[in-house]
Order: C-alpha cells, then sequence, then structure tokens
C-alpha cells in the first residue's frame, strides 16, 4: 500500500473515532436552577453595563446575552432562556445546564457559533460544534482571544464578544480586532 494512501486510511479511521467518541456525553438534558431568575425589563444597554463590570459571567447571564442578539430575552426564568435556545439549535439538547455555574469559553464559543450559523471549517463540520473547534474558529476569526476552553469568562470578556457576534449578524463580516493592521 502506497505511504500516501495509508495515511488517508488512518486519518478516515481517526475522524470517525472522534465523531463516534463525541456522541458519548449524557443521553439527556439536565437542566439546574429552572426557577432563577434576571433584572426584569433590561435593555441590552444596561445588561452589557451589569455584565461588564463582573468577575465572571454565569450561564443564566450569558444565555440573555444570546437571546437579546436576536433582539430581545422575553424569558422569564432559566428554563425558559435554555427552551428558547434549544428551539434555536443554539444548545446541545444533550448539554448540563445550570442557572448559576461559572461560564467557559468553551461553551461561549459553541453558542456563539451555533447562534451566528458559522459552519467553519472542516474539523468542526465533520465532528459537529464541540467546544473545542468552536473555540478555535472563533480564535481564528478573531472574536475571541487565545486562551482554554475550561477558562472561565469575564464580564468584559463577555461583552467583547456578544458585541463582536452581534457585528456578524447584522452585517455577516468579521469584525477585526482593535490594533489589527491587515
Amino acid at each position: 500500500m502506497h505511504v500516501t494512501s495509508r495515511r488517508y486510511y488512518l486519518l478516515i479511521a481517526g475522524l470517525a473515532a472522534v465523531v463516534a467518541l463525541g456522541g458519548c456525553a449524557s443521553s439527556r438534558l439536565t437542566v439546574t436552577g429552572e426557577n432563577a431568575t434576571l433584572p426584569e425589563g433590561e435593555n441590552s444597554a444596561a445588561f452589557l453595563d451589569r455584565i461588564s463590570s463582573q468577575d465572571t459571567i454565569t450561564e443564566n447571564d450569558a444565555m440573555r446575552g444570546i437571546l437579546m442578539l436576536d433582539g430581545a430575552d422575553k424569558a422569564g426564568t432559566f428554563k425558559q432562556r435554555v427552551d428558547l435556545l434549544l428551539g434555536k439549535n443554539v444548545l446541545n439538547p444533550k448539554g448540563d445546564y445550570d442557572a448559576s455555574r461559572e461560564l467557559s469559553r468553551g461553551k461561549l464559543a459553541r453558542m456563539i457559533c451555533r447562534a451566528c450559523g458559522l459552519s467553519g471549517g472542516i474539523i468542526l463540520r465533520i465532528t459537529g460544534s464541540s467546544e473545542r473547534y468552536c473555540l478555535r474558529e472563533l480564535q481564528y476569526r478573531q472574536m475571541m482571544t487565545p486562551g482554554s476552553a475550561s477558562t472561565k469568562v469575564s464580564g468584559m470578556e463577555f461583552a467583547s464578544v456578544l458585541t463582536r457576534a452581534d457585528m456578524y449578524k447584522r452585517t455577516r463580516r468579521f469584525p477585526d480586532m482593535v490594533g489589527n493592521t491587515d
């Protein structure tokens, strides 16, 4: 067998294993803190002002921000936010969501990719919307700064990423990072 053919078959087998192992996660939806609420009547400016000064962002706040990309958060509880985002195919229907849990960069990246309809490169298309590859895609597109998928998201970082996602959704162009002279 030719060396190039062998590498090709090994690559295909490896990708098939990644896809197969990707399905080993929990097989049901888990929502903790279903009745958790956020301030009512909060417009996008008030929301960004409130969260930008926080050390970390909760999944509840993050989901409000993602819903605001399409206008407003009409949900009253965390469970309603989860249901709305499941209906928009932004959240994984087999995911684990907790209103008070600090948001990871990987989970934020996956929500942004899904909310913005980003299909990404070949690896992201083959493996699906994994947190790791969504983060890598957003880093490549300069919508998120380099870092680990498990790192917690600060309020300022969340506001920045959300602003870039909003710009992308409105223009279908990736925004330039400040200081980028290319």
